[in-house]
């Protein structure tokens, strides 16, 4: 079998028992180090080493028979009257054995949890890692969290998968080797391979190698064939096997039985690729997964199986490794040397120069936070890991179970790895600074045509790509700088246990980096979406209007017919309008809001192409200025509510107390509705803000109306007191649940309209919700959210509370509560985007594989939730309402299988969490864009921001102009040295006097950018594009027409005034120094770098001592 490729082409959804979702399984060989062997591990090497050579004992004995058959015909052919018997071999040596027979012998072996904890080592004296099997893992999570003190307590890992996410997109040290028919067969291994026998399984029963299993020492060693691993790609035996073998997948079913496996959805930090989590339904906080060899190559999304391990042995282990990376920045910066005299205290091991509290990062890590902290709206931090903090839980990949299909990456093509070709160019300026009469002879000599290039991925989290030379451009080699700025598409096929790197192939080149539209084609690749275009077979299946009033007309019997009520269609575009309402008083008490949801599953049949399209693509993503649609458009239109056609619905129907709005009856059922009207987004907040508009007299007081109710609804579910008025929406917020189609350029900004309508589809899936789950029970699929990290929580808090904010954090109904009487708008919005990243992401769920860590959803207050109202840009809400429909008749619902349905809402989470980075990736280009057009000729721009964090080397902003969270580093500014008090958390900053932020440029990174080549030129200094030449003249050019006006106050030395206004709440001392804390205004610097795949954006703060200050 070959257990590296990566061939999961063809349609993944055609055989599916339902929908048609099938995420591929694969096997993948892992590396293999005695010190890393579990129980676990080692019994499932113990176990195939033993069928392996019952295997390889049966060839011989094979060879032995046809060997004696041979001699036997030929002394027959040459002594036909010989009275001597023929020669007999002992029967007793043929073995028949089936590799199951001895998987499936595993079931009545105990656990290794004793074992593990014994002194004896299957793995022939190196020390092994103890594995937990899952009850042990929570009692030690348990104990942890009991023992810690309060202040800093290990809390769960924060369970959002973007990373980020979200990502969402494939990424990380990863990516598995399948077979191609997805069959299993027994691994073999070289024999310098094979673990040790003895003790390699961890039965305290089994006996060692005295049975003679291994070999046979009757037989002559001259009848054994060499051994030779047939799975080995070509030249692979001779080169060191970096990777295990994966558990067997037909094995893993039973170990989860056992609770020595869980399976989950890997998540890779963004800020440290290193690590990683694993989110699990069985388990109250995140597995931490520590390096990229426990990580076994799994990529972000990939559904997993790990192994659970002793938290403080892999946190001693993480620990180790940081300490070398640490001694080897240490020998890269020099240490402590080079800073100031008496103003540097070296931090003892952490081989980072240091300005009293103030870090001096190696120039690569200044590189990588530049690109992943500057490339998204808001920092998206785990939990921060210390001693005092530790994981809850720890483990290992052991197997892959599933993987998003058809992944591809976007990024750039080079000839050589980023870290060869900065070497080879460091060397080459050596070169020529010692030999420059050679310079031009090295020029003129033909470059040699290598095997591979390389494919650098846009996202960090994915590794490099090995790329066959022919699959590049015919001219690449030779002329590899043109192709710098080309934007290419590619995914992985194989990933061999002894390479480091995967190996895939180019499937597409989308263009320049510098055209919009390949940015956002690549932002879509990126996040998992594919070609915009659909197969000719989908559209083939596309009704037409007349196809679709034939329709409703043969299927108007035993539905609901609303035809004489004011049903009026809202939505935020005309061409996808899924909603109606229509609301009437049915006495002086009691009054009637119907809401309708067009009825798409009566045109979407289940496994057709059309619905396996859309099962593929999972959800519809907003852009700022394209549309990913999960339905052809022109299905969508059809299907889409209009004016005076008859249409299919759902329709809930609540009966509700005028006076209260709460509701006391709910009907749900099939409908036929026709609508009046349809009014956009834009109208209905042209009739709440009382602004001219061309809506009907009726319709504005059902928009009136239904602004009424909502608020009510809202109030009630948040508990709020019924008085009070004018409730701001909470923009960001809102996106912990779902994503706008109307995307604005600042994500803090609520929508009113849609905040009303978003209060009115919560009572709508809420009730659907119920409705399922009371019939369907373990079948529903259903929509929750985890409550926050504590950690996280506590840490807002605190924050709040340095400034006298009065948070009730009891509930989530409370904090909202708390955040919504904060009246000022900037603090209001900074306390958003506290909450919102100690908060996870909510997700899909099947409520029978919940395994009781609850069923609520925490950010919107239900202890029941599920998404109903959006069948036609969402595949989840599709699902639901082919469940509703099942209640409905009363029929038996089609997919039986709940692991399917699992993984399904799985597959759909993913997605809606693709849809969501898309979006937000696409603003933050918008903002750039902006940015960097205002700041043509300065390439800075100076903005008001608001601290949110502080930290003892750096501070977080939130600039609200841009809605968009940023770090500013200590050590990019210049500062004489930062002291930070951790009780207060109070930041100092001594800056250097008549230093301007706006043209410093730290002295290391002046010193590489003289030293290095072009590339790691452009890495260091190519994020400045254009400085202005000082903070005050870029304030000026930017707002215009103020050249004059500049000249003048430097005339009069006193261009001070120009920045006066933004330095109004900075707190500063006589000495140079200037106070940070929570939730002050600083004035920040603002640089925009467009011309990569994924622009960036950096900050920093302003001196107020400096030049112009």
């Amino acid at each position: 079998m070959n257990t590296n490729n990566f061939n999961n082409g063809g349609n993944p959804f055609a055989n599916s028992p339902a929908q048609g979702f099938n995420r591929g399984t694969y096997h993948i060989a892992h590396r293999r180090n005695p010190s890393d062997l579990t129980p676990l591990i080692a019994e499932q090497l113990a176990l195939q080493q033993r069928i392996e050579a019952l295997q390889s004992q049966q060839q011989r004995i094979e060879v032995l028979q046809s060997q004696q058959q041979q001699f036997l015909n030929t002394q027959q052919q040459q002594q036909p009257h010989s009275l001597m018997p023929p020669l007999q071999f002992n029967q007793q040596q043929s073995y028949q054995t089936s590799p199951s027979k001895y998987v499936a012998s595993t079931s009545h072996s105990r656990t290794n949890s004793s074992h593990s904890r014994s002194n004896s080592s299957p793995s022939g004296g190196h020390h092994k890692r103890h594995s937990l099997v899952l009850s042990e893992a929570k009692r030690a999570a348990a104990i942890a969290q009991s023992s810690s003190p309060k202040s800093s307590s290990p809390s769960p890992i924060s369970r959002n998968i973007s990373s980020g996410g979200g990502s969402n997109s494939g990424s990380g040290f990863r990516f598995p080797s399948i077979s191609p028919d997805n069959s299993t067969s027994p691994i073999s291994y070289s024999p310098q391979q094979q673990p040790q026998p003895s003790g390699s399984s961890p039965r305290s029963h089994t006996r060692s190698n005295s049975r003679n299993f291994e070999s046979n020492w009757r037989q002559s060693t001259e009848f054994q064939p060499q051994f030779s691993p047939g799975h080995k790609t070509r030249g692979s035996i001779s080169r060191k096997q970096l990777f295990n073998t994966y558990i067997p997948l037909e094995n893993i079913s039973q170990l989860l039985n056992e609770g020595r496996l869980v399976t989950g959805t890997l998540r890779v930090n963004k800020k440290n690729r290193s690590d990683a989590y694993v989110s699990t339904n069985v388990l109250d906080a995140d597995i931490f997964i520590c390096g990229s060899k426990d990580r076994n190559r799994a990529l972000e999304g990939d559904l997993v199986a790990v192994e659970l391990l002793d938290v403080d042995e892999v946190w001693d282990s993480k620990r180790e490794k940081e300490e070398k990376k640490k001694r080897k920045d240490n020998a890269e910066t020099g240490g402590g040397a080079g800073s100031p005299a008496g103003s540097t205290t070296a931090s003892s091991g952490t081989g980072l120069r240091r300005k009293g509290s103030l870090k001096q990062r190696p120039v690569q890590k200044k590189n990588d936070d530049v690109e992943v902290e500057g490339q998204s709206l808001l920092l998206v931090e785990e939990e921060a890991l210390t001693d005092e903090v530790k994981p809850l839980y720890a483990g290992h990949i052991v197997a892959i179970i599933s993987r998003i299909p058809n992944q591809t990456f976007s990024g750039t093509l080079g000839l050589l790895r980023p870290s060869s070709q900065a070497t080879k160019e460091k060397q080459e300026a050596e070169r020529k600074e010692k030999f420059p009469q050679k310079q031009q002879q090295q020029e003129s000599t033909p470059v040699n045509r290598p095997k591979i290039v390389w494919f650098k991925p846009t996202d960090k989290r994915v590794p490099l790509i090995a790329i066959p030379t022919e699959q590049a451009p015919p001219d690449f080699v030779e002329n590899s700088e043109k192709y710098l700025t080309q934007i290419f598409v590619a995914s992985i096929k194989r990933w061999p246990e002894t390479s480091l790197h995967p190996f895939g192939n180019i499937v597409d080149r989308l263009g320049s980096s510098e055209d919009d539209n390949t940015r956002i084609e690549a932002m879509l690749r990126d996040n998992n979406f594919g070609p915009s275009e659909f197969p000719e077979s989908v559209i083939a299946q596309i009704p037409s209007l007349d196809t679709l009033e034939k329709i409703v007309d043969a299927s108007k019997f035993g539905k609901r017919d609303f035809l004489n009520e004011v049903v009026v269609g809202y939505a935020a575009r005309t061409d996808l309008v899924e909603e109606a309402i229509h609301i009437k008083k049915l006495s002086n008490e009691y009054m009637e809001l119907g809401v309708h949801i067009v009825d798409a599953s009566r045109y979407i049949t289940p496994k057709s192409p059309l619905d396996v399209e859309a099962s593929k693509r999972g959800a519809s993503a907003f852009l700022r200025n394209r549309t990913y649609n999960m339905l052809p458009e022109d299905f969508n239109r059809n299907i889409s509510f209009q004016v005076g056609r008859k249409s299919l619905a759902f329709s809930i129907i609540c009966k509700l107390e005028i006076q209260s709005t709460r509701v006391v009856e709910t009907w749900i059922g099939e409908s036929i509705i026709q609508p009046q009207n349809v009014i956009t987004f834009d109208e209905m907040e042209k009739v709440l803000l009382d602004k001219e508009n061309t809506v009907p007299a009726l319709n504005k007081d059902y928009i009136r109306m239904l602004s009424l109710i909502s608020d009510k609804f809202r109030k009630q579910r948040l508990n709020l007191d019924p008085g009070v008025a004018n409730l701001p929406p909470l923009g960001l917020l809102n996106y912990i649940e779902d994503e706008p189609i109307n995307v604005r350029s600042n994500i803090f900004e609520g929508d009113l309209v849609s905040s009303i309508i978003d209060e009115i589809n919560i009572q709508v899936n809420t009730v659907v919700a119920y409705r399922i789950y009371e019939v369907l029970g373990p079948h529903s699929f259903l929509r929750k959210q985890n409550e926050p990290n504590p950690h996280k929580l506590r840490t807002f808090l605190e924050s709040a509370s340095n400034l006298n904010l009065h948070i009730d954090i009891s509930s989530s109904a409370s904090i909202q509560a708390s955040i919504l009487d904060t009246h000022d708008d900037s603090i209001r919005k900074a306390l958003e985007a506290l909450l919102y990243k100690s908060m996870s992401r909510a997700r899909y769920y099947v409520a029978g594989k919940n395994d009781g860590l609850g069923f609520g959803h925490y950010f919107l207050n239900l202890p029941l939730y599920t998404h109903f109202t959006s069948p036609l840009r969402n595949y989840a809400d599709l699902i639901v309402h082919r469940q509703l429909r099942t209640v409905l008749i009363g029929g038996k619902y089609e997919v039986d299988d709940i692991d399917f349905l699992s993984e399904m809402a799985d597959f759909c989470t993913f997605k809606k969490d693709c849809a969501k980075n898309a979006q937000e990736q696409s603003v933050h280009l918008e903002i750039c864009q902006d940015i960097e057009k205002r700041t043509v000729n300065t390439g800075q721009l100076v903005m008001d921001a608001i601290v949110i964090q502080v930290y003892e080397s750096a501070f977080d902003v939130l600039i609200p102009g841009y809605g968009v969270e940023k770090r500013v580093h200590g050590d990019q500014l210049p500062l004489r040295k930062a002291e930070f008090n951790k009780q207060t958390r109070l930041l100092e900053l001594y800056w250097e006097r008549g230093v301007d932020s706006a043209t410093f440029v730290p002295e290391i990174e002046s010193k590489i950018a003289g030293s290095a080549g072009p590339s790691r030129t452009n890495s260091v200094q190519g994020r400045q594009r254009v400085r202005a030449s000082s903070a005050a003249s870029a304030l000026a050019q930017e707002q215009g027409g103020l050249e004059k006006q500049l000249a003048k106050l430097r005339l009069s030395g006193d261009d001070k005034q120009v920045l006066a206004p933004y330095f109004e709440n900075v707190v500063t001392r006589d000495d140079g120094v200037q106070e940070i804390r929570v939730l002050q205004h600083v004035p920040v610097l603002l640089s925009a770098e467009v011309e990569s795949s994924i622009p960036c954006l950096t900050v920093l703060a302003l001196n107020p001592f400096g030049s112009n200050s």
